[in-house]
């Protein structure tokens, strides 16, 4: 069967692949929504994992199958391989569940987020699906975060300090990640087209940068559980302590993400460092977790005021350059440019209009 003229790229087909997936995956698991919670006429466990099982085989696989036989990536695989990936947690949890596991226990969420960011990468570098190593990333949070869950006594709500760390030392992890999948193309013998171009190598590193950002904010970000103490709300977790160096994290993770999102044009970034600037300005501007706030411009809001018409001069003084850091990063940046040619030497006199060595001005004009 010649699967590269059934996949064939035409945007009618594609729209229609398109729709169709989202129906079949929307169908598929409304169907196991309802039936996985119904008192009267449910399923059991084994047909609603096959329920799942269906539905994420044939999404994830059409998805592949239909990247490796066309020279080009669709939008259609796209939709069909996020779509796959956002239910093989689903799946295996399920799975859990059918075998009479313990779903929720930590070294079961550890694999299943393992398996679920190993999916997402293999269909970002195989099938060149964008967003997949942001999955990637965001599942693997979730997995070494229930390892450590594991790991350390009492959990990690009992040590606060510790997960943040590890949140920052993921990010730093990430970055180098980021630099490995803007390097590599592992998989380039299984597509038609060959390699995967350069700026599509430079799009899927920054969604492992958005991955990053994330990682390096949250950790500052936890500091903002201690609004909910301060509420009525239901949602009351245990409160993280308030901490300068955590705070200074939190600023300065999320203005580095919001720079490399506007200096580089991707979205992903910039909104994980606006959300982060937004939690530090509730959460410090309201000075959470302090028994008693001063409520004064001293301090936080006198420095960033400061410093930020500080910079805002600097950047006005017409010797201050940077060098291109975009065409650094991507290696793209070559030799200065060559100073323009100096004067030469004279050109030799040439023949003059009327023959004379002087031309009309020379001294060899004669009189007719």
């Amino acid at each position: 069967m010649d699967l590269s003229r059934l996949f064939a790229p035409d945007d009618g087909r594609d729209a229609l692949r398109t729709l169709a997936g989202l129906l079949l995956g929307l169908g598929f698991f409304m169907a196991w929504a309802r039936k996985s919670g119904a008192i009267i006429g449910g399923w059991g466990d084994w047909g609603l994992f096959i329920t799942l099982l269906i539905i994420t085989v044939f999404l994830y696989g059409v998805g592949i199958v239909g990247r490796l036989s066309t020279s080009m990536v669709r939008a259609w695989q796209g939709v069909y391989l996020v779509f796959g990936i956002i239910l093989v947690p689903f799946l295996l949890f399920q799975f859990l569940d059918a075998i009479n596991a313990t779903s929720t226990a930590d070294l079961n969420v550890f694999w299943v987020l393992l398996v679920t960011a190993a999916a997402a990468a293999f269909a970002a570098l195989a099938a060149d699906v964008r967003y997949g190593m942001l999955l990637t990333t965001i599942a693997l949070i979730g997995a070494f975060s229930a390892l450590f869950d594991k790991i350390l006594s009492n959990g990690l709500i009992a040590h606060y300090g510790i997960y943040r760390g590890l949140l920052v030392l993921y990010g730093l992890v990430f970055l180098v990640l980021a630099i490995a999948v803007y390097r590599l193309d592992p998989f380039a013998r299984l597509r038609p087209g060959g390699p995967t171009p350069e700026p599509e190598r430079w799009l899927r590193a920054q969604d492992v940068i958005t991955g990053a950002a994330l990682s390096a904010v949250l950790a500052g970000s936890i500091t903002f559980t201690a609004f909910f103490a301060q509420t009525n709300s239901l949602f009351a977790p245990p409160v993280a302590s308030s901490s300068l160096l955590w705070d200074l994290e939190l600023l300065v993770a999320s203005l580095l993400a919001v720079i490399w999102g506007a200096r580089f044009a991707v979205r992903g970034p910039t909104y994980v460092g606006a959300i982060g600037l937004f939690v530090f300005l509730v959460d410090v501007g309201s000075e959470v977790g302090i028994a008693s706030p001063e409520s004064t411009i001293v301090g936080w809001p006198l420095i960033l005021a400061i410093v930020g018409a500080v910079l805002f001069i600097v950047s006005l003084m017409p010797d201050v350059t940077t060098p291109d850091a975009e065409a650094t990063l991507r290696g793209t940046a070559g030799p200065g440019p060559e100073p323009p040619p100096g004067p030469g030497p004279a050109p030799p006199p040439g023949p003059g209009p009327t023959g004379g060595a002087g031309g009309l001005g020379g001294a060899g004009r004669t009189a007719p």
